[in-house]
């Protein structure tokens, strides 16, 4: 991204409007649960693995990382309600529900799964592991939902914190190697779900922008 961008402006949010969408945008999230389990259910599906995974080891280490991954999705979730600008939200809420109703019907009339891993240790990361397995069924992994969960926080953050940008994107690929190293992904999952995150991102801000009662203003954010 260069150091100016085109920033929409105009829209303004009353209160009962942020909770609406922010109800909204946990809404579609907690349906993934009904359509893993609907998914898992019905079953069928086919894999999407490349020679590449055949290399993959299992390493449960990874799966810390993983974790850390879903207390930052909500953390964000939480600080962006609170305290991001009104049509920043705005895009930010609509290209995550965006990218979920385009992942929930790539599970729904494409089904991928995957062949995970036997867990064999006893140490707490296997362990967080067979929790992970158990409450997350082996269908629905392309594209992964943790990486586009992951990549379209790390763009609008980046957005409105670009001093944030290397650290950011530096975990996001950590996250990106966690989903493969614990069994949950296939290598073609995570990009597949970068993909997605990105497309979510860009729909969200053009969304914005068509809804904004004023134009596109330059914007140079402070610090660049």
């Amino acid at each position: 991204m260069t150091p100016d961008h085109d920033v929409p402006s105009g829209i303004c949010l009353t209160p009962s409007r942020r909770r609406f969408l922010a109800i909204a945008h946990l809404t579609v999230l907690l349906s993934y649960v009904i359509i893993n389990r609907l998914m898992s259910h019905l079953g069928g599906g086919t894999t999407f693995d490349t020679v590449l995974d055949r290399y993959v080891p299992f390493w449960p280490a990874w799966v810390f990382p993983y974790l850390l991954a879903v207390i930052w999705c909500g953390v964000f979730v939480l600080w962006a309600f609170m305290a991001i600008e009104d049509t920043l939200y705005v895009a930010f809420i609509i290209g995550w529900i965006c990218a979920c109703l385009i992942g929930y019907g790539i599970f729904l009339f494409h089904p991928i799964y995957m062949v995970r891993p036997e867990v064999a240790g006893t140490g707490w990361a296997e362990w967080w592991i067979r929790i992970i397995y158990a409450a997350d069924r082996s269908t629905n992994v392309f594209p992964s939902q943790h990486m586009w969960d992951t990549v379209i926080i790390t763009l609008f953050l980046s957005r409105w914190k670009p001093a944030w940008r290397r650290p950011l994107w530096g975990f996001t690929l950590i996250v990106g190697l966690s989903v493969v190293f614990i069994g949950q992904h296939w290598i073609m999952d995570v990009i597949g779900g970068t993909v997605l995150g990105v497309i979510g991102y860009y729909l969200g801000l053009a969304i914005a922008a068509r809804l904004s009662p004023l134009p596109y203003r330059r914007h140079r954010r402070p610090g660049q």
